[in-house]
């Protein structure tokens, strides 16, 4: 492995620290008191020229921005950052962490280079930018020190679960009647297409298969076909002809419910959308843009706070006092439209008991809605969930979420799932039917042919034929 050079060895609020780099990537080592342990952590670094503040809020929470000002000038700096490990101390240990991170890094840098020229941002390596954009980065040694986990992390050993390696299988080859075996990890970014009757079947292998893993399991669940998850395959016969060890069984289940009533369990928090993408939703035209887009620098929460900042907005050579007034209008229309839709901030705990939890739960979010209200939901809990890496999302529909042709929200959900470090599968009836990112950017396929037959492809790898192995729930 390449040398890296050491930037700071030293105490770090009690801990011995080692801060090294290597091109555009910085290592973190964090050891724990008794020098057995280590947070290890890798985080890439690049100069910026555009409107990375905007950009940036349409990525996941794992980047980080700095903006430096001298006398000469003023410079963006963009960091990338994946989960921090823990590991044992030893050298083969974190020679394959590192290496696993930096692979997962470039990935991500990838991905998001890509994106950024949708947005007219040049993102440029650090190693591969001036020697004095360089300087500006490195004369101020906080910068390093920002890029750093907690050591409260160390705490967490008995908590780190580490997927690489963890095998799972959807059921027995077809060629060789053998049971198919393959990496969890191989499934980050999964794309499932078939008819959508054939569907089911391979959904709920696959849901049950990470539920099995430990990995808990948010489904987005819009036509209620996923309520058997919680009881076990009333055919224990069929279950264990295909698989001797294999038993029935009904999965542990939380319910989350948006059906536009008081009682629903989600809602919207508008400062969790971005201007564009609310304006496109509901069909706000230029000249009233402005206005929105003004009362939107109030950071909203709900549709009344954005009503009272419209109120708050100044007439002038541009916006009219009349339009304002026809601005409010519409604001109060849509809260008519919507009176539990956008209700503040979201309420985000049982979703983040599910990540956090050990177990495998599944969350089943069912909405019962128009594709607005379905894909602003979609929109807010992809944007919380963030820099999660622990957890499975499963999206049905994906045509309605992540099409070819994608307007702003569409954009904003497209660039979540693919900036995620967490698990996901998007399910639709063609593979032309998706977004063309990610499509470039999957890690696995499968091509359900009928209910029990199935085409796998990982990666680069040959596809393999599979009989699907008999749902463990009631499907």
């Amino acid at each position: 492995m390449a040398e890296w050079a050491v930037l700071f060895q030293g105490i770090y609020d009690q801990h011995d620290l080692k801060v090294s780099i290597l091109d555009s990537f910085i290592l973190s080592e964090l050891y724990s008191s008794d020098k057995k342990s280590l947070v290890l952590n890798v985080v890439y670094v690049g100069s910026a020229d555009g409107d990375l503040e905007s950009f940036a809020e349409t990525l996941p929470k794992d980047n980080m921005l700095y903006l430096m000002h001298n006398s000469k000038s003023t410079r963006k700096f963009f960091c990338l950052t994946v989960p921090s490990t823990i590991i044992d101390v030893g050298k083969v240990e974190m020679d394959r962490e590192i290496t696993k991170q930096i692979q997962m890094l470039a990935k991500t840098r990838k991905i998001v280079l890509d994106i950024a020229d949708t947005y007219d941002i040049k993102i440029t390596d650090l190693h591969e930018s001036s020697k004095e954009i360089q300087n500006m980065f490195f004369i101020n040694p906080l910068n390093i020190f920002k890029t750093l986990r907690r050591p409260e992390e160390l705490q967490k050993i008995d908590d780190v679960r580490l997927n690489f390696g963890h095998m799972i299988s959807f059921g027995k080859y077809k060629s060789s009647e053998e049971f198919s075996s393959d990496e969890l990890d191989a499934f980050r970014k999964t794309m499932i297409f078939g008819a959508k009757e054939n569907q089911k079947k391979m959904l709920y292998d696959f849901i049950e298969e990470f539920s099995l893993s430990a990995i808990p399991v948010i489904v987005f669940d819009f036509e209620n076909i996923f309520s058997g998850l919680k009881s076990a395959n009333p055919h224990p016969k069929e279950v264990k002809a295909f698989n001797s060890n294999s038993e029935p069984t009904g999965f542990p289940i939380e319910n989350l419910m948006y059906d536009g009533s008081e009682n629903s369990d989600l809602h919207v928090d508008l400062s969790l959308i971005s201007i564009d993408s609310f304006c496109e939703l509901f069909g706000i035209v230029k000249e009233y843009k402005e206005i929105f887009k003004r009362a939107y620098e109030s950071n909203p929460e709900k549709i009344t706070d954005l009503i009272s900042a419209i109120q708050k907005v100044s007439p002038d050579e541009q916006l009219k006092e009349y339009d304002i007034y026809l601005a409010k209008r519409m604001a109060q229309t849509l809260n008519l439209m919507y009176p539990n839709l956008f209700v503040g901030k979201v309420d985000v705990i049982s979703v983040q008991k599910v990540v956090a939890n050990k177990i495998g739960k599944i969350t089943l979010i069912t909405i019962t809605g128009n594709d607005v209200e379905k894909a602003l939901i979609v929109q807010n809990i992809l944007s919380l969930l963030g820099s999660v890496d622990n957890v499975c999302v499963v999206l049905t529909d994906g045509w309605k979420f992540c099409p070819k042709s994608t307007n702003s929200i569409q954009n904003e959900i497209t660039n979540s799932l693919l900036s995620f470090n967490c698990y996901f599968a998007i399910s639709a009836t063609d593979a032309a039917d998706l977004n063309d990112n990610l499509q470039k950017y999957k890690s696995a396929q499968i091509n359900v042919i009928d209910p029990n037959d199935i085409v796998l492809k990982i990666g680069n790898s040959s596809p393999q034929r599979i009989m699907l192995r008999p749902t463990l729930s009631n499907m």
